[in-house]
């Protein structure tokens, strides 16, 4: 056992679960993919703010071209004038300063020439003979000086090009690109022009490197160089800088925003859900945000309306589940008391009393597990069923021709009174065989309540009274616009008051003397409204009396929405009609 005990594997717990409700607004999914959508477009606009690489790429080249068409212009003018006149062409190095004096050179631009020896013959720094006039400041003592103030964005700027240039990336590529300023003027004494992109340390230079040449004799190399690219860029990116910075700050504004009118919403919603399933008594909780006329709001309506549906249907279920212990153990007893008493029975009649008795409680419960089970499986049954059109004429038609067949020349007559009209036929969307349940229910109901028609007295008389079951149906006008109504009439003795509203209730049963015992368990009509409800319609009772006030008897109403038929369009018409 010791030994068992020493290897016994130890297995990490798993970690419980964390509730998505449970988490920090700023570290929820939701929240992160807002934030993220709206950098996407910052992150998009920095992008092309950087593109200001391909900018400098096509400013360099430029400035390659230009200074390289400038140069050349130059080394032709001193390879014409500063070479002599004779035969033998050498550099005159005294007209060859007076023509770079006469060059006006760009500011951040220098020219320099060399001879044939790399040795350096004029600089256009050197030749410089500008003078600049002004007004002197007038003579003060002990003044502060005091240096002009740089705008924060462009602090910023110069700061973020500082740590840029310190990217190693960028480090190798200005040493790769460092100046050699001997190896360009040898290469442009050998004949070649050299030109580029060059760094002295962190300074870019673009400069262009060209031999003086006499007809095809080497005289010197001119050296055209410019400084005012990286001033160019910089002046470029800092007035990019303010509109980086404003989108940064709309862009959390919007992330910010979005999730105060979303994220916060939807997370209330999810607490509340969250409430509502742990406890019952909380099915209120759920927020209204009708008010917001968008998604959120629907979907909160949507909610509440779920809530209030399952706990409504929870309700139901425990009621019905009460209600059908209830009626299952009246038949209960009476088997258990007649079971008993026939042990002690003596005779034969009273153990034949007895059995019928029991045989009567059987049927009973026989009947009540049966419409019991019709009912629990109603939800699913018509969940699964497709409403589609249906005449109303020819279904009522149907349902009179099905009873005339089935039922005896003396039982109560099923007419329908409506005639059919066949230009403007009444079109239901239904479940025929849901609605064909309903009917099949309240007509069963109103033979039951129906007196027969009374048979001849002798063979001489032939007529005998006219009752019947009546079905009829029309479209409602007015309010009721859109609606078909069908109403069911028998000639019975029709329905108290106090009970039009409760005969719809589940095991209700108030049935006339002389009924089968056991025939009935009063979920008939329940089922009928529970249908009724699923094609978004209503089913109610009432009375029919007559002129004297007194009921003839029993209705009941049902109304269901019209189908919408969409007019067919004369554009889109069979042409081959």
């Amino acid at each position: 056992m010791a030994i068992a005990n020493k290897f016994k594997l130890k297995l990490p717990r798993p970690r419980r679960h964390v509730r998505g409700v449970r988490r920090f607004i700023m570290f929820s999914t939701l929240t992160r993919m807002i934030f993220l959508a709206n950098l996407l477009g910052l992150i998009i606009l920095i992008t092309g703010a950087l593109t200001l690489n391909q900018f400098s790429r096509s400013l360099i080249d430029a400035k390659i071209d230009n200074l390289h068409s400038q140069t050349r212009m130059i080394a032709n003018l001193l390879g014409g004038q500063a070479t002599g006149g004779g035969a033998a062409a050498t550099l005159d190095e005294d007209e060859a300063r007076r023509i770079l004096a006469r060059i006006d050179v760009p500011d951040k631009a220098r020219i320099r020439l060399y001879d044939r020896n790399a040795v350096l013959v004029a600089d256009s720094d050197q030749l410089d003979d500008r003078v600049e006039i002004g007004t002197l400041a007038p003579i003060t003592t002990n003044t502060p000086t005091v240096e002009p103030k740089t705008a924060w964005w462009i602090k910023l700027q110069d700061r973020s090009d500082e740590w840029v240039n310190n990217w190693r990336v960028f480090r190798n590529y200005r040493k790769q690109q460092q100046r050699f300023l001997e190896r360009d003027i040898k290469n442009a004494l050998l004949g070649e022009t050299v030109s580029g992109e060059q760094y002295e340390g962190r300074n870019l230079i673009v400069s262009v490197a060209m031999p003086v040449k006499r007809v095809a004799d080497i005289q010197g190399a001119v050296v055209f160089e410019t400084h005012d690219v990286d001033a160019i860029l910089a002046s470029q990116r800092r007035g990019l800088t303010p509109i980086i910075l404003i989108a940064i700050l709309a862009s959390i504004l919007s992330s910010l925003a979005l999730t105060l009118f979303i994220a916060l919403p939807v997370r209330r919603l999810a607490r509340a859900a969250e409430q509502v399933v742990r406890s019952s008594d909380k099915r209120d909780i759920i927020p209204d945000l009708s008010d917001r006329r968008d998604e959120i709001g629907d979907l909160s309506v949507v909610m509440r309306e779920m809530t209030s549906g399952l706990y409504n249907r929870i309700d139901d279920i425990a009621k019905f589940a009460a209600d059908v212990a209830h009626e299952i153990k009246n038949p209960l007893t009476s088997l258990r008391s007649a079971s008993e008493t026939l042990r002690g029975s003596k005779t034969k009649e009273r153990r034949n009393k007895l059995i019928d008795i029991i045989q009567k409680d059987v049927a009973r419960m026989d009947r009540l597990i049966t419409d019991i089970s019709k009912a629990s499986r109603m939800d699913a049954a018509l969940a699964k069923e497709k409403a589609q059109p249906l005449d109303v004429h020819k279904f009522l038609g149907d349902m009179v021709d099905f009873y005339t067949q089935t039922r005896e020349e003396a039982a109560v007559d099923v007419v329908l009174t409506t005639a059919k009209d066949a230009d403007n036929p009444v079109m239901i969307p239904a479940l025929e065989n849901s609605l064909g349940q309903v009917m099949r229910n309240l007509i069963d109901n109103a033979l039951t309540f129906s007196p027969e028609n009374d048979a001849p007295s002798n063979k001489t008389a032939s007529v005998r009274s006219a009752r019947s079951v009546r079905l009829a149906y029309q479209k409602g006008a007015g309010d009721a616009d859109g609606t078909a109504f069908i109403t069911i009439d028998d000639d019975g003795v029709g329905i108290e008051k106090n009970d039009l509203e409760a005969i719809f209730r589940r095991f209700y049963t108030q049935r006339p003397k002389g009924t089968a015992f056991g025939n009935h368990s009063g979920l008939g009509l329940a089922i009928c409204r529970q249908i009724m409800d699923a094609h978004g319609g209503t089913i109610t009772a009432s009375n029919r009396t007559d002129a004297a006030g007194k009921t003839t008897g029993a209705r009941f109403t049902l109304a269901l929405p019209l189908q919408t038929v969409e007019k067919e369009n004369p554009k889109h018409k069979n042409i081959n009609k």
